[in-house]
């Protein structure tokens, strides 16, 4: 069944959970690259770097309802299931940027609900559990796309997860929302860096390796470095690297950080 909800809304739903403090002790700060007015993000949260923290990349998809037994992964789970869909390598390398991104040392998930529709969706955020009502995948579990057809993730509420081609693949790293919190403290201080100029100057100069690794020809990347130039406020640099994210990854970025 199709989600009867946008992949926008959900997005602001988690942003939102993220940046007021859902989590607990994790903090996500969004970057909106096209916003102009300093100090404010899009629903007038206050935006204030943490003096530490580590790069969180989330790509927000969409979840479709399975029951019936007659679909095609139905014997996979013998019970109804999700299913997340990946985009086409023919219409976009965008999948494999993600792994190369995350191959780069950065955290990369997608993130999909556990969910569909527009009821569900307005309870969990009326409740502030739209991300715990959701799944979590890295784009190097799921691994590369055998060839150019449709692919998704078949996933259900017990955890079970496949990338499924011709030959269903079981994924090991799906993350439950609900466990997030522990799954990204455990490895937290070893990543938390100074948040300052030269941070977000190597997550620009990473972003620029991968996607000048990936033979991306267009005019802006000709010029990217020279953009970079007039980037000289902490905001700005900011701003960019979450442009870049954006545009080429379709991923938001998140300065994580953790309070005791």
């Amino acid at each position: 069944m199709e989600p009867t909800f946008s992949e926008f809304s959900y997005g602001y739903a988690i942003t939102e959970e993220l940046a007021t403090g859902i989590l607990g002790t994790i903090h996500g700060h969004p970057i909106f690259p096209s916003l102009k007015q300093e100090g404010q993000i899009g629903g007038g949260y206050d935006v204030k770097f943490p003096l530490y923290g580590s790069a969180l990349y989330l790509q927000f998809k969409r979840s479709h309802f399975m029951k019936r037994v007659y679909c095609e992964n139905f014997y996979l789970f013998h019970n109804a299931y999700y299913r997340m869909y990946l985009m086409r390598s023919k219409y976009s390398i965008q999948h494999e940027l993600l792994i190369h991104l995350e191959l780069s040392g950065n955290d990369v998930f997608y993130i999909a609900p556990e969910f569909y529709t527009d009821d569900e969706l307005t309870e969990f955020y009326t409740n502030k559990t739209v991300y715990v009502h959701s799944a979590m995948f890295s784009p190097s579990d799921v691994g590369h796309l055998p060839n150019d057809d449709s692919h998704y993730v078949a996933f259900d509420h017990d955890m079970n997860a496949y990338l499924c081609s011709k030959e269903p693949k079981r994924l090991e790293k799906m993350i439950k929302g609900q466990d997030f919190q522990k799954f990204y403290s455990t490895g937290f201080k070893n990543k938390r860096k100074p948040i300052d100029s030269a941070f977000f100057d190597k997550l620009t100069e990473n972003t620029i390796d991968v996607i000048e690794r990936s033979h991306i020809q267009t005019n802006f990347i000709k010029n990217i470095r020279s953009i970079r130039k007039d980037t000289d406020t902490l905001e700005d640099k900011a701003r960019f690297a979450a442009l870049l994210s954006r545009a080429y990854f379709d991923v938001e970025l998140f300065i994580v950080d953790e309070s005791s």
